[in-house]
């Protein structure tokens, strides 16, 4: 289960770039916004 998590930790670092490139600070709010997201999730524990 490691594994998939780094995997959709790095595929949140596209969008995370994409919003970054963007001169809109919307676009930079959001992006960091779900990128945090993606490594909370990565950090919680499973419950399996």
């Amino acid at each position: 289960m490691k594994g998939i998590k780094i995997e959709l930790l790095g595929i949140a670092i596209i969008p995370l770039g994409i919003a970054v490139t963007t001169n809109n600070f919307l676009g930079y709010v959001l992006g960091v916004l779900g990128f945090g997201v993606a490594v909370v999730g990565c950090f919680l524990k499973d419950n399996h």
